[in-house]
């Protein structure tokens, strides 16, 4: 389990951060998260949903890297299988969290147990008690993010209020005849997106929500792509995958 601890100039001045060589850091990892920027790229490579946070009730873009809890996918110990690396993987490690002296706004923590700090290599974080470029732009990376999060939020705020989301549930069904259900995904309705008005089609893709409507739409069909990786590491095999309506029955 990642340990983050709020950055510290005077704590973590020695503290250097190295490259992604790998992702192992993701390897237990069955989702990430996305911003409505990524939706178009990750379309290409994994399942795009809504998963809603079970706390605070709020949906999130997700991307499934794959069917069961702790198992990614996507990670190998020699290559990343697929062409687009989630934004929120490649943030490691870092995160935002609560700012200790102001509880409206959010600061930057660091996971100290990370592999991806050093004391001897890497590009330092800090000169002295100053941020060093390498610290800025990591900050940059963190603002845009929170930019665009607020982006995405607003894009589900709009299918929300056209009820334009629909909640489906994936039945895996193995080749033992055994079956899981995987619930709270949600994904775009359809038959209201069909119902859209022409000005607010228009408005849609003013704001390029079309363009990320479509690409949840044509992600599903990384379900498929799921099953052939799945087959090829686990020993317990996938027949296949069902994704219908869910009716909220057992």
């Amino acid at each position: 389990m990642p340990n983050y601890v709020l950055l510290d100039a005077v704590k973590h001045q020695k503290k250097r951060i190295l490259p992604h060589t790998n992702f192992n850091h993701s390897s237990q990892q069955h989702h990430a998260s996305l911003t409505i920027n990524e939706f178009v790229q990750a379309s290409t490579s994994f399942p795009v949903v809504f998963m809603k946070d079970p706390q605070e009730g709020k949906l999130h873009a997700t991307a499934l890297l794959g069917f069961i809890a702790g198992k990614n996918l996507h990670f190998t110990q020699n290559d990343w299988l697929g062409t687009h690396v989630p934004a929120s993987i490649l943030r490691a490690p870092f995160e935002l969290g609560p700012d200790l002296q102001n509880d409206k706004t959010l600061a930057l923590y660091v996971d100290e147990d990370s592999q991806y700090l050093s004391e001897s290599e890497g590009q330092a974080l800090f000169d002295g008690e100053n941020q060093t470029q390498s610290l800025l732009q990591v900050q940059k990376v963190f603002a845009d993010y929170f930019r665009d999060e607020i982006e995405t939020q607003k894009f589900v705020a709009q299918l929300l209020k056209y009820n334009l989301l629909t909640e489906i549930e994936l039945v895996i069904q193995y080749e033992n005849n055994s079956s899981m259900k995987i619930k709270g995904i949600y994904t775009i309705n359809q038959s209201e997106l069909r119902l859209l008005s022409d000005d607010l089609v228009i408005d849609f893709n003013k704001k390029d929500y079309l363009t990320a409507v479509h690409a949840m739409l044509a992600s599903l069909g990384q379900v498929n792509r799921l099953i052939k990786l799945h087959n090829g590491s686990e020993e317990q095999k996938i027949a296949g995958v069902q994704m219908r309506i869910d009716s909220g029955e057992e």
